[in-house]
């Protein structure tokens, strides 16, 4: 039996000491025998706080990669709108706050010890603070987002699934559209171990009536999430089928470095033409055009002011970091979220355009305990000259670089037989060997998880050699 929690929340390093000390999925997985996720919990605290998640709306989002960057769009399109918007993500790259945001702005330090005061006495109040129920972190982020929400009088709120759909704290939400981005093989031990069990569970989100926007899906995946959608007679809006990006920078010769893509987005009612994306990728395109989609869906549920300028303006405005993030520097350094083969295929897909060529390129590898570390490995790898694994230190789930090498070592070496492999104990001493090896006209990739391009941006931005 775990000792209960600390029952008075004075400052805000009592704030964080309290969330930190709950069950967190993000740092061990649970396995599927014991899967804890359940709605009734969320649903019944929730009531508690005055039920913000039935008077708030909510676009929710789901999928394998795509969500955050796509959530990030939606809420900046919204913003621009002049909507006031509440914004939740997961995870955070250096502080708590980054999780909720109003009006693009986190919770100052006063206001989320106010919060988490408050919910520590709804939990004890309810006894749910005692022994095995406890709620878990993503349960009390959950509930903390929509008491920020709710004190902050948000309009609308834009969510991402922490994890599936059809279980995740989320999904109590009354959204006015869901968004399913992509569909593929991660989180199996939860999740399920085939496309189509993968598909049920996002699709989980939909509900009665209410649209969907649904990027290109493998075969099996689309016609799970349409029979869902046909069950729930929920108007159904397919990438590529009702509305399509088209690549705007064709032909376009400029030497100078891109750090933005044009498109062009065609949807049932408008044309938007050379639209500015600052996140690079065909992948962040097709997020775009899902972003842009929704936007013109919420226009038609009762928010006018969703004009072309303020999507225009809005997908211009993103800000989302670790998405093919490039540091300009001597080496050029790239910090990538990817963490499973799709989003590999997708950094790889941009390491091929013409920038990123004739120069040494450098591999800083880390990876989760749980991913499909080989065929990441097996995607990635060809496409540097040296590869520096090492692990992330602030998560338990990291593969130490010694596995991560035997990895390496039963894959077949003719894909990469002049690639050169080390090793290193934490991201700043792998950054350090990295930087030895590109040389000053190089190009380093920091990419595996989340959570080694998180403690390798917050190093690169805290030290003095940048």
């Amino acid at each position: 039996m775990r000792n209960p929690l600390p029952t008075r929340i004075e400052c805000y390093e009592d704030a964080i000491r309290w969330l930190y000390d709950r069950i967190d999925y993000e740092r061990i997985r649970p396995s599927a025998q014991i899967n804890p996720f359940r709605l009734e919990r969320i649903e019944s605290l929730l009531q508690r706080i005055g039920a913000p998640h039935e008077r708030i709306p909510a676009v929710h989002i789901a999928g394998t990669k795509g969500k955050g960057s796509t959530a990030a769009m939606v809420d900046s399109i919204l913003q621009s709108a002049g909507i006031r918007t509440g914004l939740f993500t997961s995870p955070h790259i250096e502080q708590f706050e980054e999780r909720m945001r109003v009006a693009g702005h986190m919770p100052h330090a006063d206001q989320l010890t106010r919060l988490v005061g408050r919910l520590c006495q709804v939990l004890q109040d309810a006894e749910m603070d005692v022994s095995d129920r406890i709620p878990t972190f993503f349960e009390v982020t959950t509930l903390l987002a929509w008491m920020l929400f709710d004190e902050e009088q948000v309009q609308v709120a834009v969510l991402e699934t922490g994890l599936g759909g059809r279980l995740d704290c989320t999904n109590v939400c009354s959204p006015l559209v869901t968004v399913i981005t992509s569909i593929g093989l991660d989180h199996t031990h939860i999740l399920g171990d085939t496309l189509s069990k993968i598909a049920w569970e996002k699709a989980g989100i939909l509900k009665a009536g209410v649209p969907v926007v649904q990027g290109q899906l493998p075969g099996d995946a689309d016609r799970v999430v349409e029979a869902r959608a046909t069950e729930l007679h929920c108007p159904r809006f397919v990438c590529g089928r009702d509305f399509a990006w088209h690549d705007a920078d064709h032909g376009d010769a400029s030497p100078a470095p891109k750090r933005s893509q044009r498109i062009l987005v065609l949807t049932p009612c408008c044309s938007y033409e050379n639209l500015t994306v600052p996140l690079l990728g065909r992948h962040q395109a097709h997020n775009a055009s899902l972003a842009i989609m929704t936007a013109n869906l919420l226009r038609d549920r009762g928010y006018p002011q969703i004009t072309a300028e303020a999507i225009a303006e809005g997908v211009k405005a993103t800000h989302w970091p670790l998405r093919f993030e490039v540091l300009e520097g001597q080496p050029t350094i790239i910090l990538d979220a990817a963490h499973n083969p799709d989003s590999m295929h997708a950094v790889a897909g941009v390491l091929d355009g013409a920038e990123w060529q004739g120069r040494r390129r450098v591999l800083v590898f880390a990876a989760s305990a749980d991913k499909d570390v080989s065929s990441m490995l097996n995607i990635i790898v060809p496409h540097f000259d040296d590869v520096v694994l090492t692990r992330f230190i602030g998560n338990p789930r990291s593969v130490p670089p010694e596995q991560l090498q035997a990895l390496v070592d039963d894959l077949d070496s003719r894909l990469f037989s002049q690639t050169q492999f080390y090793q290193a104990s934490d991201p700043p001493t792998a950054l350090a060997k990295a930087r030895q090896l590109a040389g000053a006209d190089g190009l380093i990739c920091v990419t595996g998880s989340l959570f080694l391009a998180a403690e390798a941006r917050v190093h690169l931005l805290n030290s003095s050699t940048r």
